[in-house]
């Protein structure tokens, strides 16, 4: 059987076009066949043979009646010349290379074959492109008329020049595969052939994409596909081109894209703009600038993280505790996360990811905890992350009309997003409305464990995983994997976390690439001018790396001074700071980012620092054996997901790094 992709018309297709799919999908599985989503008045199909023979293929919609008609008197008397393409408005070859080795056609699905042998007999005009009937014709006959048709084999680049034409929807942006980038320029960097989806990624991207009209859409019917892989398989880019797609077939219907975090969001929505000018049709949000905009709280003061930790240290001052303050502030917001709204509640909860197991009574001091920072919180006309996603969630389900309704969600590094984030995510979609997600498997990071069931989402059949690692060479997932089996020991669930790539995922990578630098620098000043003096002379030797050189600070701390000497030698507009509100340059030479808030990004050149104060903070002799181990866990994560931010080369600045 062919492979066709997607394996489904979308929802507007004729008839006729219907029909084809039918035919197509008979093939032998010597033919890909490409349905062109966004075919107007050019070919329907793209299809190859043994990957060397190409076919363009127009589905005309005429009726055995009509064709019969075109032979007719009295028909000649009425039209000069005799073009049943252009009748149907069936052009869009004219405008192909003709260097360019493909056999063009116009098929007639509800016409018999020999009808269109009399009407090609008369035909003065459209040379180069053959009519074909179809009505009644075996799928093995239609294969054998496609083969004696077939023209001299056609060499990669032209096949990839025929893609680029008609099937533009598939292309990855240059910028946006960093592996393929060289880290010096060269004369062949700017002949470098155009990047497509891999078959399972086009698939993804394109199956189901168009929405049905809305007479046809079920009541409570919610249409949801989730996608997994390791790091740099290719889920985001995935997520981007569904949405692309999504926002040029569907052109009313209104699309949404959430993440996690601003970075994350700001480079999908960069993306976005490069591949497709109007994309600014599309709504792009962090959760949180999401629930701020929809639940209009005015002016409120957000109390973040550190904050909060702090405010919880001063409501335990006296209290006779064995748990830290910092145990205490992750538990308290894991609840809440999770919704739960009673101390009841609490003592039933299995605490599904949390290695600590908490006795009755000091479940109970948690909750008092709770209890006490909320009071705090509404004293002070206060409120935290926290808060803001349970007032949100309260406004989906007591004040549904408040929130704006979406035929689209996309919702990138999915595994972040608390359980009750959820509730006004499902709210928001239209009846027969899409959910998609891109995810690891797991919840890792969040220590949480719930199924996507548990969280009102129904992915039964409806979930792939991608397993090709394209963004990192060898050396750096070699190194990385390294890296976490030395940490492995630390923490029973760290590898099934982390999904990292089998053997025979990297035995799909031929690139083995440099290996990864841990640089060991006396002192904190010193790491900053040695990383200032690397990116300013990859600046000098390659300017091509522009939007391709990032630097991770794992705490985040030294983001402002970092930024500023950067500035100061390569100029304002060539350094972003990815979690800054403000507005930052539009076309970077580098981008700066937390650590925490990096995963989805990806570059060229990564740079990673911050990474020993988060090592010390593990022998902290306050720590019990479980907190050591939940603490020695999250850093492990988030030092892992750092390596395999690189494609080419990783740069770690640390005293501490395991060997």
């Amino acid at each position: 059987m062919a492979i066709i992709i997607p394996p489904k018309p979308i929802a507007s297709a004729s008839k006729s076009v219907i029909t084809m799919f039918g035919l197509l999908k008979k093939l032998s599985d010597a033919f890909t066949v490409r349905y062109l989503l966004e075919a107007t008045d050019g070919p329907h199909f793209l299809v190859i043979w043994r990957e060397c023979h190409a076919f363009l293929i127009r589905v005309a919609a005429t009726s055995q009646e009509l064709a019969d008609a075109a032979l007719s008197p009295s028909f000649f008397q009425e039209m000069e010349t005799l073009n049943l393409a252009d009748l149907e408005n069936q052009s869009g070859f004219e405008e192909l290379d003709p260097a360019i080795a493909v056999q063009r056609l116009v098929v007639f699905p509800n016409v018999h074959d020999f009808t269109i042998d009399q009407i090609e007999r008369l035909r003065t005009e459209q040379a180069g492109v053959a009519f074909l009937g179809l009505k009644q014709t075996p799928p093995e006959r239609f294969a054998h008329v496609l083969e004696a048709m077939a023209g001299p084999s056609m060499s990669e680049p032209m096949m990839a020049m025929l893609r680029e034409r008609f099937d533009a929807g598939s292309l990855i942006h240059q910028q946006h595969a960093p592996r393929r980038l060289p880290l010096r320029l060269q004369a062949e960097a700017c002949a470098l052939p155009p990047l497509f989806l891999d078959v399972h990624q086009e698939m993804l991207a394109k199956l189901d994409v168009s929405m049905p009209p809305n007479s046809e859409r079920l009541v409570n019917r919610l249409d949801t596909r989730l996608v997994t892989g390791p790091a740099g398989s290719g889920k985001s880019i995935v997520l981007l081109h569904r949405a692309l797609f999504a926002a040029r077939l569907n052109r009313d219907a209104r699309i949404l894209v959430l993440t996690h975090n601003r970075p994350l969001n700001q480079e999908l929505k960069r993306r976005a703009e490069t591949l497709m000018p109007t994309a600014g049709r599309i709504e792009w949000c962090t959760f949180f600038q999401w629930a701020m905009k929809t639940s209009r709280l005015g002016e409120v003061s957000i109390l973040f993280p550190k904050h909060t930790l702090r405010r919880i240290e001063m409501l335990m001052l006296g209290q006779n505790s064995s748990l830290t303050p910092q145990y205490v502030a992750e538990e308290i917001g894991y609840l809440r996360d999770l919704g739960i709204a009673s101390f009841d509640e609490y003592l039933e909860l299995e605490r599904s990811g949390r290695l600590m197991a908490l006795t009755a009574s000091r479940r109970k001091f948690v909750w008092n905890t709770l209890e006490s920072y909320r009071a705090s919180l509404k004293e002070a006309k206060e409120l935290d992350w926290h808060e803001v996603a349970l007032q949100f969630v309260k406004i989906s389900r007591e004040q549904p009309s408040r929130l704006h309704k979406y035929d689209f969600i996309f919702i990138d590094e999915a595994q972040f997003f608390a359980k009750v984030w959820f509730q006004p995510v499902l709210a928001a979609l239209r009846s027969g409305g899409q959910l998609f997600l891109a995810a690891d498997p797991t919840q890792g990071f969040l220590k949480r464990r719930d199924s996507w069931t548990a969280a009102g989402i129904d992915i039964r059949g409806r979930s792939s995983r991608l397993s090709i690692p394209y963004r990192s060479t060898r050396a750096i997932l070699e190194f990385a994997m390294e890296f976490l089996c030395l940490r492995a020991p630390l923490h029973p669930e760290l590898g099934p976390d982390l999904d990292p790539p089998t053997g025979q995922d990297l035995a799909t990578i031929f690139e083995i690439g440099e290996a990864p630098v841990v640089l060991k620098l006396p002192s904190f000043q010193d790491v900053i001018v040695r990383l200032v003096e690397e990116i300013v002379q990859l600046h000098a030797q390659s300017p091509h790396l522009a939007g391709n050189v990032l630097v991770l600070d794992a705490q985040g701390h030294a983001i402002k001074s970092i930024a500023a000497a950067l500035r100061h030698k390569l100029g304002n507009d060539l350094v972003a700071e990815l979690n800054a509100h403000e507005p930052q340059p539009q076309n970077p030479f580098c981008l700066l980012s937390i650590g925490r808030a990096a995963t989805g990004l990806e570059a060229a050149v990564v740079f990673v620092l911050g990474v020993d104060p988060l090592l010390d903070a593990e022998l902290d002799p306050r720590l019990d054996a479980t907190a050591r181990a939940e603490l020695a866990a999250d850093n492990t994560r988030l030092l892992y997901m750092a390596c395999t931010r690189a494609a080419h080369r990783l740069v770690i600045f640390s005293h501490r790094w395991p060997r």
